[in-house]
């Protein structure tokens, strides 16, 4: 089923609505567009600076940074998650390549034309601030998990927490994201 660009827009400024008055919205519209990309596609690439947010609307997303030559899964982002580069939001090169794992429908958020309506609009600051610190939490989240629980307990987290996950990423990303070979991986689903 096709769905309309405006119909999309107009849900998620719905899901906001009590955050943000209709003038935050004519505001913030300009600056928001939906697109369609097809799975493998980069939205972000290491190194190159992105003047650009995005939520995913349908579809999935990966972040991995390259070390000596290997991939080293970050994060994964499904429905209704956002997906960027803080380095970005800082008008410096992102350390992560971003890439697609499913044809997507992503909102698309120009952050330098939302910029300067944080300075002219305290709603508008208080949103992008409340996006900027979920996203945060997420991060140090994962900095706890990942240095202070065994592989198990990873796996398990990540099963809780994501339970589609193993439907929709690949084996070997899911691995590199929990610091585990493969094999380890597969003795682990085993049990």
């Amino acid at each position: 089923m096709l769905v309309d660009s405006a119909d999309i827009m107009d849900a998620f400024f719905e899901r906001y609505r009590p955050k943000l008055t209709e003038t935050a919205i004519g505001l913030l519209t300009p600056n928001v567009k939906v697109l369609h990309y097809p799975k493998k596609h980069e939205l972000i690439k290491t190194n190159q600076t992105s003047g650009y947010a995005y939520l995913l609307v349908k579809g999935a997303a990966r972040s991995y940074y390259l070390h000596n030559g290997t991939e080293i899964n970050s994060w994964f982002a499904f429905e209704n998650e956002m997906v960027g580069s803080l380095r970005n939001y800082n008008n410096l090169p992102s350390r992560e390549t971003i890439e697609l794992l499913e044809d997507s429908t992503l909102l698309s958020f120009n952050v330098n034309g939302i910029k300067p309506l944080m300075a002219e609009n305290i709603e508008i600051s208080n949103f992008i601030n409340q996006v900027i610190g979920e996203y945060c939490l997420y991060l140090e989240d994962k900095l706890f998990y990942t240095h202070l629980r065994s592989a198990r307990e990873r796996y398990t987290a990540l099963l809780a927490q994501e339970p589609n996950v193993f439907k929709r990423v690949p084996l070997t990303y899911i691995a590199s994201f929990l610091g585990i070979s493969r094999e380890t991986l597969s003795r682990l689903r085993a049990k």
